[in-house]
């Protein structure tokens, strides 16, 4: 029998929890799994944007990066940018996701693709988090490092 949206958005969001104890415990290749499972059963059911699906995308990424999956992790981190820009706007999430983004894009040789990740980070960033804090600093120090290797430092 197939399931209705209502109890796959009930199903997404119990996994939450599970999610959130492995993820406390550090067993990155469980949580993973577990996200895999449920994103791909409410795929087509529910939309990215859905809150409950957005945790199991970026528990997702973060377990992804935690154990090295650089590809499915940029996959994951990649669904949830529309969301969050409609979520947060100008928020400080949206912008160390955007960060967090173009880290994996430039550690994947995607510089172009990864400077204007960071740009737009560093966008949100300098709003939210103002020029002098550490992150926007570790920003931007990215983002120069980044344009050095494409050969155009700022």
């Amino acid at each position: 029998m197939l399931m209705g949206v209502d109890e796959i958005c009930r199903e997404v969001q119990a996994s939450i929890t599970t999610v959130e104890n492995l993820k406390s415990r550090q067993d990155w290749v469980q949580v993973l799994a577990v996200c895999r499972t449920m994103i791909k059963r409410s795929d087509g059911a529910l939309p990215d944007a859905n809150i409950y699906k957005m945790k199991l995308l970026d528990y997702a990424m973060d377990a992804s990066i935690n154990i090295c999956k650089w590809d499915e992790a940029l996959q994951y981190g990649c669904r949830t940018l529309e969301p969050y820009k409609l979520y947060c706007g100008c928020h400080p999430v949206r912008a160390v996701q955007l960060m967090k983004l173009g880290k994996l894009l430039m550690y994947q040789g995607m510089l172009c693709k990864a400077s204007d990740m960071l740009i737009e980070a560093f966008e949100v960033m300098k709003v939210t988090h103002g020029r002098e804090h550490s992150l926007t600093k570790e920003l931007y120090q990215l983002l120069f490092d980044c344009e050095t290797e494409m050969g155009l430092a700022l």
